[in-house]
């Protein structure tokens, strides 16, 4: 009974009490006519409800969004195949599929057409407008009759997963960072690259200089090893990431923390195509990227952008965590340090992850262009300080504004690194 009777929309409930009530007034009063209509208004409720109760669904369900990983700020489209087979007719039908709000709004259908069997694709539009992982689905379906006054509910099961990523651009070479490869090809200088000179060894063969054979190495492995003296092409790069919520501002896909974020997906990507072994330190500390020389590939890179897509603004207030981390993992290299607002404290601390020959490049955010209300006056001149500390120990330093792209920002920094060179 109580199943039943939240199968009844308000409308029917209605139906029901006011029939139940003039029935009992009809037979008070001795009117069978009332009584007949008073009985009509009661049963209409309790027949759709037995229909639509019994009205056993064989629906099937298809679903996907094309594309299922996009880059922030992209369309997607979601779509869904409907089928049902089934001994009844089903009425009519209401199709609600469960979006994200970060995805758009939650579409709805009408299927009002009582056949046995039918089939229904329905497609649907979706826009990434935040980055992260989200899952479309599961859809509701709702039964009802043509008077609206019984609903019933099902819902599936599947859901379709989607993911929206940092927005990667791609970038030129700088042609002043280079290296020279351990495989004897030659290659320019790498300005901020520390290699070491490593003696390699291969097989004799015929016509090298006997001068070179290396003794050593021909009694361990029983063969004539000759000698090769290179520089080992071992380039690796830091990329240290500001995502602390208090040094960003804005909404959106606009905010200082998406470009970023962006800039850091698209740096550490163009790295790793150049060889370079990469990780990213954000506010918390080390991301654990892979990447080593010469052995970068699609799951480094897209190791990266699934790092960078989970990644959410910290409640970190210091750089020290992210700063530690790139002194100790990985010394001696090329450090590109993506900030938003500085003070004088978190320059000092940056300081230290360029160290011995390494390069230090930084982009700084002008904050205030893409916030709502600029900052105080204070934070503008301490930022400005901490930009002139860095440019002081020969950080090649260019600050950003709301609407330069991160091409032009590499473009900029390609051109104040040939410069300094």
């Amino acid at each position: 009974m109580t199943r039943a009777w939240r199968l009844l929309t308000v409308r029917g409930r209605t139906f029901l009490l006011a029939g139940l009530v003039v029935v009992l007034i009809a037979m008070a009063a001795g009117q069978r006519d009332v009584m007949r209509i008073g009985l009509l208004l009661a049963a209409l409720p309790v027949i759709a409800a037995i229909l639509v109760a019994r009205a056993r669904l064989r629906m099937s369900c298809e679903r996907s969004v094309e594309p299922a990983q996009v880059p922030l700020g992209s369309p997607m489209k979601g779509q869904i195949v409907l089928g049902q087979e089934g001994r009844l007719p089903a009425g009519i039908l209401l199709l609600e599929d469960a979006v994200p709000r970060e995805l758009g709004s939650r579409p709805r259908f009408l299927v009002d057409r009582a056949d046995v069997r039918w089939r229904r694709v329905v497609e649907y539009p979706l826009l990434g407008r935040v980055r992260g992982r989200f899952a479309t689905g599961p859809l509701t379906v709702r039964t009802t009759d043509p008077f609206g006054l019984v609903q019933l509910d099902r819902q599936f099961v599947a859901t379709t997963e989607v993911m929206v990523t940092p927005h990667v651009v791609p970038l030129p070479a700088i042609r002043t960072i280079g290296g020279g490869g351990s495989t004897g090809e030659a290659r320019p200088h790498r300005i901020g690259v520390v290699g070491q000179d490593d003696a390699l060894v291969r097989e004799y063969r015929q016509g090298d200089d006997v001068r070179r054979i290396h003794w050593r190495s021909t009694a361990r492995w029983g063969d004539l090893m000759v000698r090769r003296e290179e520089q080992a092409w071992d380039p690796s790069a830091s990329v240290v990431l500001d995502s602390r919520a208090n040094a960003h501002a804005g909404r959106g896909m606009q905010s200082s923390l998406e470009w970023a974020i962006s800039a850091a997906a698209s740096i550490a990507i163009h790295f790793l195509d150049d060889g370079f072994g990469i990780e990213i330190y954000e506010a918390d500390g080390p991301l654990h990227i892979s990447g080593t020389m010469g052995q970068h590939s699609s799951a480094s890179a897209e190791l990266v952008i699934n790092r960078l897509t989970d990644l959410k603004a910290r409640t970190t207030t210091t750089m020290q965590y992210a700063v530690e981390s790139a002194t100790i993992d990985r010394p001696g290299q090329l450090a590109v340090a993506i900030m938003g607002r500085m003070t004088a404290e978190d320059a000092n601390t940056l300081l230290r992850v360029r160290r011995n020959r390494a390069q230090g490049l930084a982009v700084l955010l002008d904050v205030d262009s893409f916030a709502d209300q600029p900052g105080s006056d204070q934070q503008r001149a301490q930022h400005a300080i901490a930009g002139q500390i860095l440019r002081d120990n020969q950080w090649r330093v260019i600050e950003v504004s709301r609407g330069t792209s991160v091409a032009e920002a590499w473009s900029s920094l390609e051109q104040l690194t040939a410069v300094a060179s």
